[in-house]
Parts: C-alpha cells; structure tokens; sequence
C-alpha cells in the first residue's frame, strides 16, 4: 500500500505549533505574561488616584455592595448544590458551603480559574462519587454562564444605539449558543454510548479506561434529564447570583460619587471575564483588569472610577475567601483537638476557649474524615 509522505512544510510548521503551545503552557510564561500584563496595566492607569477613591466611599452603598457580593455567593452555592442533590446524593448545605468558601480561599492563595473546582471535584467527590460531583460543577459553571448570557442580552437591550447593536446581536448568540450546549450536555451520554457501540473490540486498557470515566460523567449529567426541577433552579440561581454580582457593581459606583448603569457592568464583566480562559497568564489577572477599565472607558466612565472598579471586582470576594481560610483553620484545629481528647481525654486552654466556636464552623459531614486521618 502506497503511503503518502506528509509535506515537509506542515511538519515544520505542525512543529512550530506544539513548540508555542508548550512554550504558553509552561508556568514560567504565564508569570513573565501576568507580570508584563500588570506593569502595563499600572504603568496606563493612574492607581494613586483609583486608591484615593476608596478613602472616600459613601458607606451605605458600599455595604450594600458587599452585602449583593455576599448574596450572589450564596447563590452560587445553591446553583451547585441543587444539581447536586438533584442527582439524588443527599449532602448537607453546611457540607458544601463550607467546600465552596474553601474553594474561594484556594483560588486567592493560588490564583487559578478552576482551582476552587479542582479542589471540590477531589475532595467531595471522595466522599459522594466523583461522576456526580463533576458534573455537578460542569452544570453549575454553565448555569451561571448562561445568565450571565441572559443579563447580558438584557443589558445590551437596554443601553443599545445605533453603534452598539452589534452588542444586542453577539450576546443573543452567545445565549443561543450556551442553550444549545445545554441541550448536548443533557443528550451526550445517548449519543456517547452509540458512538462506543461501534468501537473496535481492540482497545488498550488505557484507553478503556478513559472512555469508562468519561461514560460515567456523561452519566451523571444524562440524570438531569430526570431532575428537570434540579435544572431550573440551578439555572435560576445562576440569573439571580450573575443578576446581584451586576448590581453590587452598579452599588459600589455610587459608593465611588459616580452612577455607572446596571447594563454597563452586564456588558462589560463577561468580555472581561473571557480573558481568564486564555492560558497566557496566571487566571488573566492583569489582563482582566486592564480590558475592564478600556470597556468602562468606552461608556465613558472616568479613568480612575474605572480603574477602581476594576480592583473591587478583585477584592469584592477576599472577605468570603477569608472565612473559607477560617473554616480550615477551624478544622485543622478541631482535628488537633481530637487527638488531644484522645490522648490526654482534655484540651489545653486556648484549645478550650475557641474549641466550640471552631467546631461549629465544622461541616458535620468532615467530622468522621477529619477523626479518620
């Protein structure tokens, strides 16, 4: 049989390719982007006077800013949740909030978009089932994509003029295109399971290997099919999480003396938020906040507002990251705490003190993992 040798053109240029790819993937690159990223950033705005603004907050708004921030967390958490139990594992809310705040701690100490789903899909799916829980994230990061798809079609309707139909235009797309893929995700396991049908019998064990897990997170995702009570709450707690992160936006802009619509921030925050997907820098920090500022430019919002703005949407989380830090630091000494009752049968005195708070922060699901280990 004749064999047709392929053009030495393509293969240098297939090896150009994977030589960029390997070179963007490597960590040190994505340091040396996401420092170059921010010393530009800092280097275009003036952060002096950004800072300056934050000494003078109006204190009402920003409260209320924080406290929308704080409700669109927990939000958040009941968009993974129902999934969740939706696909019948019956696991506490403390449980997965507790997993949740945990998940924000992580992604601030090792800045990371899916370092908070990394961490939940391991250790919860340890003790439910990683399928389930896999999917359960894969669904909640889609509920929340696709109303932050509705708010902003919304917000593109509401601002829209001659020069920003285009904005009415891509963001309906973008909401058709994320229907769509949920219409996929809900049929993939059938479709899946006819295209392993007509697979060779010769396969390695390696690669039966794959194709199992993968079949038993399509799987998991196939059960929302059954639980469409499930889905709708996870697609409606994601509009109204996306929904009160838009407004605690639009709050903080009056804390700053300037009123920045709604609609604004629901254009703006998904564009800037695409740029955490490019693997060029460490979760786009940098990048992120510097397209934010140009896109709140264009509506005309002054430079230093903007650039504020952009560093709330940084901050706006540390606080809920924070007791996350807490609540393992809570277990960690809970766990100390056993074995001291365990040895000795009594505790040490700071021990004594904050034992009951600390243990209260504790999910009673980690109890027996936290006494196991």
């Amino acid at each position: 049989m004749l064999r047709y040798a392929r053009p030495v053109g393509n293969r240098a240029l297939h090896r150009t390719i994977g030589l960029l790819g390997g070179v963007i993937r490597h960590p040190a690159a994505r340091v040396a982007v996401t420092l170059l990223a921010l010393a530009i950033f800092v280097h275009s705005v003036n952060l002096g006077a950004a800072l300056a603004q934050f000494g003078h907050l109006q204190g009402p708004w920003a409260l209320l800013a924080m406290a929308l921030a704080g409700l669109s967390v927990l939000a958040s958490i009941l968009e993974w949740g129902v999934l969740l139990r939706g696909a019948g594992i019956r696991i506490g809310w403390h449980y997965l909030g507790d997993w949740y705040m945990k998940g924000l701690f992580i992604n601030q100490v090792l800045p990371a978009g899916i370092g908070s789903d990394a961490v939940r899909a391991v250790q919860v799916g340890r003790k439910v089932g990683h399928g389930p829980v896999i999917a359960s994230l894969v669904g909640s990061r889609m509920a929340g994509t696709l109303g932050m798809a509705f708010w902003g079609l919304g917000g593109a309707v509401v601002i829209s003029t001659v020069s920003h139909t285009t904005d009415v235009v891509g963001f309906a797309v973008f909401t058709g295109l994320m229907l769509l893929a949920w219409g996929l995700a809900l049929v993939a396991e059938l479709l899946f399971a006819k295209i392993r049908g007509r697979e060779r019998p010769q396969r390695t064990w390696r690669t039966h290997h794959l194709t199992e897990r993968f079949a038993v997170f399509l799987r998991s995702l196939g059960r929302y099919r059954g639980a469409p009570t499930a889905l709708m709450l996870s697609i409606l707690a994601g509009g109204i999480g996306w929904g009160l992160n838009v407004l605690s936006m639009e709050a903080f802009s009056r804390a700053l003396g300037y009123d920045i619509s709604w609609g604004v921030f629901a254009l703006a925050l998904p564009l800037a938020l695409l740029v955490t997907f490019i693997p060029i820098s460490a979760n786009g920090i940098g990048l992120r906040e510097g397209v934010l500022v140009f896109l709140l430019v264009q509506f005309h919002v002054p430079l230093a507002t903007a650039t504020a703005m952009a560093l709330f949407v940084d901050f706006q989380l540390l606080p809920f990251a924070a007791f996350g830090g807490l609540v393992h630091l809570a277990e960690v000494t809970v766990k100390r705490a056993y074995r001291q009752l365990f040895q000795v049968g009594n505790l040490d005195g700071s021990l004594r003190i904050f034992y009951g708070g600390l243990h209260w922060l504790v999910a009673p699901e980690a109890i027996p993992d936290l006494t196991r280990s």
